[in-house]
Order: structure tokens, then sequence, then C-alpha cells
């Protein structure tokens, strides 16, 4: 079998391990991961944003940059979005003051069901997220228009497109994910 390395193929082995890691975590704690990630997603582009204001910019920051192959204050500020990203995920979702504690007696296949469903949600709103920063994008615009950073993996890759083009809906369906479990969902005592 050969295998090409691709984006297509990166994108899948993404949400391959964050399914995987919702099935080992269970539900509650992907919805907590889930709403860290919105969270996170929040602070990451404002702290970007300024970061590439007041500090992206300067020149002995960008000569700094230049060591660790960072060309231009575009991609010191995509990969800034993208670690402060990282980390606050990780951060809030192991250290954040929330928890879901829903109890749910349906069957083994529906809960299953709703757990893959949140990963595959979980997944795509992160890689859609990523794959805006990297592209120099704030989400607090309305249209994605891919840059030119991004233009050649977007025609090349399926999966980069679908997770471009529907960026808005990755965005919103995990929330609503959120809303029409706890309207389902009893809480515990």
């Amino acid at each position: 079998m050969n295998l090409t390395l691709s984006w297509d193929l990166f994108i899948l082995v993404f949400f391959a391990v964050v399914v995987a890691y919702s099935f080992i975590i269970g539900r509650n704690a992907t919805l907590k991961v889930i709403t860290a990630s919105y969270v996170a997603i929040l602070c990451a582009d404002g702290l970007g944003n300024m970061f590439a204001k007041y500090l992206a910019s300067s020149e002995p920051f960008l000569k700094l940059l230049k060591l660790f192959s960072i060309g231009n204050s575009d991609q010191a500020t995509a990969f800034f979005k993208v670690l402060i990203l990282i980390i606050l995920i990780v951060f809030i979702a192991v250290r954040g003051l929330f928890n879901y504690d829903a109890m749910d007696d349906r069957p083994m296949t529906l809960r299953l069901a709703i757990l893959l469903i949140l990963g595959v949600l979980s997944a795509g709103l992160m890689m859609s997220t990523m794959l805006i920063f990297v592209a120099g994008q704030s989400l607090v615009s309305s249209v994605f228009m891919p840059s030119n950073i991004l233009a050649d993996i977007y025609h090349q890759s399926r999966l980069v497109r679908i997770m471009l083009d529907y960026s808005n809906m990755w965005f919103f369906l995990p929330g609503l994910s959120i809303v029409v479990i706890s309207f389902f969902n009893k809480k515990s005592a």
C-alpha cells in the first residue's frame, strides 16, 4: 500500500485522534472540551489580533523569530494564535472550573452515536479554527476568503475546502449540540 502524505490525510488523522480521544474521556468531558474550545478560540483570536497590532510587526521581534524560521508578521501571528489556542484548550479542559454531569439512560448504541457526533463536531471546530488562523483570518470576519498562505492547499485538498468553506457551520454546530443535549438530558442529583 502506497501512502502519500497530504492535507486530506492530516485532517482525517486529526479527526480520528480527536474522536478516539472523545471515546476515551466520555461525553461529559467531550462537552467540556467543546466549551473550552469556544473560550480558547475567542481568547486566541483576540490575543492574536493584539499581538499582530503591537508586537509582530516590530523589527527586533521579527529578527528573533527568524531564528525559529518564522519569516514575517503574518506567519508569527498565525503561529501565535494556533499556539495560544492549543494551550488554552488543554488548560481550560483540564483545569476549568465547570463540569458537565448529565445523566443518560438511553441505549448504549445511541450514547455511542451521540459521542461519535460530539467527537466529530469537536474535531471540526478545532481544525477549521486552526486553518482560519493559519490563513491569517479572524473568526470575527463574516466571510472567509482563502489568502495566499493557503491558496495552494485550498485548491489541492478537498477536506481543507470543506473545513474552510463551511467554517461557520463547524463553529455553530458544536454549540448547538450542547444546547440540544442540555434540553434532552436530566442533570444528575
